[in-house]
């Protein structure tokens, strides 16, 4: 993250790992931790914080939901892995990355980087697990989790065969279960559903995409069954019911897709015929179009995740990405088919980018300053990608067995082995079956099983059921292949050459081209590694499996890499540097002398002399621990450190000589201080003692002061008290008058106040009682005017008659207006009342409820104090008994303290002592090492002068070797030359005598004629079998001959051989170096002598079997030939062996080119061997043709 946001350029992460290390669950750490780690800053926003905010919800989840539809849909169950990704992810994580000027600006040191999205590319998708698994592994997680989806839904994907099915139900699912341990497969339907609904797969594209599972369970209960027809051999669907569930989710007619199955339309010059499959064929074609049908869907949902995950724009804007790579690790498994190769090719293809990364350029760097380099080859695979991707490697040749007419697979091994015979990564072992072959890869070699490579790199469906699948009801089936056809197509009508477009669509050349693709993403980024190890292979916690973490490390090739970096050189410094730090060192050497003028040389001299006796552990054994390049001195590890160490403890040493000359100066400081205190400490105890006489004069001073003060006024006091009485008593007079006055006043006017209040009292109670009679006087008229009214009613024999007088209605008037007037004034007391009442009652009510709650806080306040009565009690036991055992503890802490006094007292004179003992043992140890170093002086010249003297020996040894060597080439050269001469005399005698010859051309012919008889003798009869016996003798005795000289050859080679190895035994380390490569020599001349004498032993064997063709006439038109031809051949033959192994320079046996020393000298002691061998078995044989 700050790679990208400071330096700007795009990161890379490679995650590798065998099946079931956690490659998937770190990807998801670490996409999980990048995808929020914006939302850490101290400057961001706390709303946004949440993982439920508007940039939570919208980019981030949907980045991070990514993950889950991978799992359901490209991961599965494995017996090394309960939840293995079976395909390969390269996902990048696109930032928008704020720029650097613009936080600079807003006062951000690290500039911001928001995640605006992502991409995902796929790999490899393991097709084959849809239609077949091993025992205890599972298909994928997605057809579990179907089964275990509500029923709801399954009625409406597909309601006749999911709902209430099992896995038993379909024969893809038949060796598993969906419900196993560790898997809930209801609630990952759950979260499987949701995290497509964030991409916008819901609706009908949801049911698309659940049918399209189905439709490939159904193709897996298709069952076929073979028939004859006119001694023909077919096949045909016996699963009717299967097939029609099939057509009915499909969409396609059964009999459309019956043809399809058992059937292929072939045209061939224009004319169309159709074939009848066998039952196995039907059978893998039915099973191609499922795996073919589950790889279009999976790349259905990638597509639709990108659409939804990249940023909008992001064809046009520029975006940062840190990518991750979750791909397979290198695998390796009892029988390896074409998936482990590819799988294994692109390990090989990251672990050439990890070395180029982390080795080549230290390689370049190396040699551009002339260092020795390390072995390269250790950790180099670019011979493996040679032989996989090279011009006739591995993946051209599959190509080209693909495209060629009835290629096979034995085929493609046979010339893999042939083309490619000269790798040394290639296998080739005489075990291995006509389909096996094996290479050396960087992990490990592993054995391949080429059966099916063919058919799994062509890939290939039909193109019946390619149509078929085109005509199904199906909009995601029917569109996806649609698609793929107008891809093959289009592939067919480009002006690509033949064989480019017959290669474009195969498995190899399109996982190449992605991974061309993908290192060309990586190059252009900085990349970072992640290992991870599976701890076990049984998949159990806090279990850890040594040999297998160690072999998961050595396939990763990290050990490697270890032994690399310790045979490397990890400091380095320039000369200036050096010279600059560590030049004032010499002064420890006395024979260390920089005056050579070149600052390389004075370096190496310095380095050699501070580095002596120190040797570092490499593949060419102990060398020295740092090499001189041309402008820098190189370390090893460790070397640099112990420079340093010398240099810090030479700093060390002048640090304590200034550090001791502080501590005086330091200490006499603090003397001067003392002294200065003390004289001042004194000066103030000598003030305190007179301040305090001064004191004590002053209080006895006062003293009596006080007690004269107090006698005066004692005197005064007892003057006052007799003459001051009687104005006391007046005072206390003065005050008791007034007090009486102020009494019989206030008595007065209260009784004042009480005969005013009677005064009032009496005059309202007149006036209520006025009021009282007036009440009563009313009451007593409505009483007689009621009466009144009831007299004044006369009722009549035939009516009522009413007579009714004025003035009592006046009066009724008058009585009714008072009543009206008395009603209303009584109404608003009565509201007056009420509202008092009302408010009598609220204020009833909060009185009611204070005295509660007070009551309540009452209560509650009484319980608190009684806590804290209690809480205070024990607070106070509690401190009284902590300052008893503080007491306690402050007596024992004086008593121990005066212990450790004792103790330290005894301690440092302890200490003196034994630090007398260690002195006088350091001087015993010093004079023993003194004595000791003058004793192993001694011992190291008694040893280099008998390193000498064996030296001396040694080289006395090999001179007498070689000159022994050059008298046995003297001699069989001069065996040689005699035979050679006296085979020349011999034929310039025949030749210079014509009498001679005469005689010889006589005995000749009648040598041909008695053969010519014995010719047609045997061609009449037959050849007697005493001839033959007598032929067989000779040419066995001839054989022995040769066998005994061979082994008398091996006897001497195998006496050089003791005496070189004891020469080599008794030689010194030393001189062993220096003669290193005479010895080599020796051994490779015995080697090569012993090579060719067998090769001529094998020669001159054939001429002795088939010695008749030299010397008898094979044809009886050739009785009359010269027997001088004979001789002419053998002469011929001679001269011919003489120029091809001997050397025109020297005239001696030479065993290459350039087999001269640079002293122009050859290798004698080789030729000569070699050349009396030659001499030694050809001069038999020459000697016989002379005898015949």
């Amino acid at each position: 993250y700050l790679g990208l946001a400071l330096d700007g350029s795009n990161q890379t992460i490679l995650v590798t790992g065998e099946s079931g290390a956690g490659k998937t669950e770190t990807i998801k750490i670490v996409m999980n931790h990048l995808a929020t780690v914006e939302r850490s800053r101290p400057n961001w926003p706390e709303s946004d914080r949440d993982m439920d905010s508007e940039h939570g919800s919208d980019t981030v989840n949907r980045v991070l939901r990514a993950n889950t539809v991978f799992e359901a849909f490209g991961n599965a169950k494995t017996l090394r892995n309960d939840n293995s990704s079976r395909f390969g992810k390269f996902t990048q994580l696109q930032f928008d990355v704020e720029d650097t000027s613009y936080a600079n600006l807003n006062g951000r040191a690290i500039p911001s980087c928001l995640l605006a999205g992502s991409k995902c590319i796929t790999y490899l998708l393991e097709k084959s697990r849809v239609v077949s698994v091993s025992q205890g592994e599972r298909t994928y997680h997605i057809f579990y989790q179907l089964l275990e989806a509500p029923n709801e839904i399954k009625k409406d994907i597909w309601e006749e065969g999911l709902v209430g099915a099992s896995t038993a139900d379909f024969n893809y699912l038949s060796t598993s279960s969906a419900q196993e341990h560790g898997f809930d497969s209801g609630e990952e339907w759950i979260e499987t559903v949701d995290a497509l609904s964030t991409f916008g797969i819901k609706g009908d594209a949801f049911f698309d995409v659940m049918r399209s599972l189905c439709i490939i369970l159904q193709l897996g209960n298709l069952t076929f069954e073979p028939e004859v027809v006119y001694g023909e051999e077919r096949s045909s669907i016996s699963s009717i019911e299967a097939l029609e569930k099939l057509s009915t989710l499909i969409g396609v007619p059964e009999s459309e897709i019956e043809t399809a199955m058992t059937k292929r339309f072939m045209m061939t010059r224009g004319e169309e015929f159709t074939i009848s499959l066998k039952d196995t064929e039907a059978r893998d074609g039915c099973d191609a179009l499922a795996k073919e049908i589950y790889a279009r869907v999976f790349d259905y949902l990638v597509r639709n995740i990108n659409e939804c995950t990249e940023p909008k724009g992001s064809a046009g804007g520029f975006y940062g990405t840190i990518s991750l790579l979750d791909i397979f690790g290198f695998e390796s498994f009892q029988v390896n088919r074409f998936e482990q190769l590819c799988i294994n090719y692109a390990n090989e293809r990251l672990q050439q980018k990890y070395v180029v990364d982390n080795f080549r350029a230290i390689k370049v760097e190396y040699e551009e300053e002339g260092i020795n380099v390390f072995d390269f080859s250790l950790i180099d695979n670019s011979d493996v990608m040679d032989l996989l991707e090279g011009k006739m490697g591995l993946m051209v040749q599959l190509n080209e067995e693909c495209v060629r007419p009835n290629g096979g697979d034995e085929s493609f091994v046979y010339k893999l082995k042939v083309v490619c015979s000269d790798s040394n990564r290639l296998i080739q072992d005489n075990l291995h079956r006509p389909y096996e072959f094996g290479i050396r890869h960087y992990a490990a070699p592993i054995k391949y099983d080429a059966r099916k490579f063919i058919e799994r790199n062509l890939d290939k469906i039909p193109n019946d059921l390619l149509k078929c699948a085109c005509h199904s009801a199906n909009p995601l089936i029917r569109q996806e292949f649609q698609r793929l056809s107008d891809s093959l197509k289009e592939g067919q009508s480009t002006g690509l050459k033949k064989r480019s477009a017959a290669t474009k669509h195969l498995v190899a050349t399109k996982f190449r081209s992605q991974l061309t693709s993908l290192m060309s993403i990586i190059e252009e980024s900085r990349t970072r590694y992640i290992r991870c190890v599976k701890p076990n292979k049984v998949m159990r916690p806090r279990t850890l499996d040594h040999a297998h973490t160690v072999s998961q490390l050595e396939s990763a090739g990290l050990v490697t890499a270890i032994v690399i970096s310790r045979e490397s050189f990890p400091n380095r410094l320039s000369y200036d540097v050096i010279m600059e730090r560590f030049k004032f060192l010499t002064y420890k050497y006395a024979d260390c002398q920089l005056d050579t003028g070149d600052i390389k040389q004075d370096s190496e001299i310095l380095l050699s002399h501070l580095l002596a006796g120190i040797t570092a552990d490499t593949h060419m054994g102990r060398v020295r621990p740092f090499a001189c390049g041309k402008t820098k001195v190189y370390f090893r590890v460790g070397a640099l450190e112990r420079i340093e160490t010398i240099r810090q403890e030479y700093y060390a040493e002048r640090a304590i000589q200034l550090q001791t000359w502080m501590r005086s100066l330091q200490a006499r400081i603090h003397y001067l201080i003392m002294k200065r205190g003390m004289i001042l400490l004194e000066s103030q105890i000598r003030c305190y003692l007179v301040r305090r006489s001064y004191k004590m004069k002053l209080k006895c001073a006062l003293i009596v002061q006080c007690f004269i003060r107090r006698v005066l006024a004692k005197l005064e006091y007892l003057r006052r008290r007799n003459n001051h009485a009687a104005t006391v008593i007046q005072t206390r007079w003065r005050v008791i008058k007034p007090r009486r006055e102020f009494r019989a006043a206030h008595l007065a006017s209260i009784r004042i106040q009480s005969i005013a209040r009677m005064t009032i009292c009496k005059k309202i109670y007149a006036a209520k009682k006025k009021e009282r009679d007036a009440e009563h006087a009313m009451e007593s008229r409505m009483t007689m005017m009621q009466q009144n009214f009831d007299d004044a009613s006369t009722v009549g024999g035939g009516g009522t008659v009413f007579s009714v007088d004025e003035g009592l209605l006046e009066e009724v008037e008058t009585m009714f207006e008072f009543l009206r007037k008395e009603i209303v004034v009584l109404r608003k007391k009565n509201t007056k009342l009420k509202r008092e009442l009302a408010e009598s009652e609220a204020e009833k009510r909060e009185m009611f409820n204070h005295a509660s709650s007070t009551e309540h806080a009452f209560a509650l306040s009484k319980i608190r104090s009684e806590q804290l009565t209690r809480n205070n009690a024990q607070l106070t036991e509690n401190a009284n008994r902590f300052k008893k055992e503080i007491s306690k503890l402050k007596t024992e802490l004086k008593t121990q303290q005066y212990g450790h006094e004792l103790q330290l007292r005894e301690m440092r004179h302890e200490f003196d002592m034994a630090l007398e003992r260690r002195d006088a043992e350091v001087k015993t140890l010093e004079t023993k090492l003194q004595t000791t170093t003058a004793m192993h002086k001694r011992e190291v010249q008694l040893i280099t002068d008998d390193a000498e003297r064996t030296r001396e020996e040694n080289y006395a040894e090999i001179m007498r070797l070689r000159e022994e060597i050059k008298r046995t080439q003297d001699s069989h050269q001069d065996y040689l030359s005699k035979l050679m001469g006296v085979l020349e005399t011999t034929q310039a005698n025949r030749s210079t005598s014509p009498h001679e010859e005469e005689m010889i051309r006589k005995k000749d012919s009648q040598i041909l004629e008695l053969k010519t008889e014995l010719a047609k003798l045997q061609k009449s009869t037959g050849t007697t079998p005493q001839d033959n016996k007598t032929r067989k003798d000779t040419i066995r005795s001839m054989k022995y001959i040769v066998k005994k000289n061979r082994e008398h050859r091996k006897v001497r080679v195998q006496e050089i051989d003791q005496l070189v190895n004891q020469l080599e035994v008794r030689l010194s380390p030393d001189v062993r170096s220096e003669s290193q490569n005479i010895i080599d020599s020796l051994k490779d001349a015995i080697q090569y002598d012993e090579k060719c004498n067998s090769k001529m032993d094998r020669e001159v064997v054939n001429m002795i079997e088939h010695s008749s063709s030299y010397y008898i006439p094979l044809d009886v038109n050739n009785q009359n030939a010269d027997y001088g031809a004979i001789v002419a051949e053998n002469q011929k033959l001679r001269r011919k062996l003489e120029k091809k192994y001997t050397c025109k320079k020297c005239g001696f046996r030479r065993e290459k080119k350039d087999h001269h020393d640079d002293d122009g000298s050859g290798d004698f002691g080789d030729s000569t061997m070699i050349e009396s061998d030659v001499g030694g078995s050809s001069s038999k044989f020459l000697e016989s043709v002379v005898e015949e």
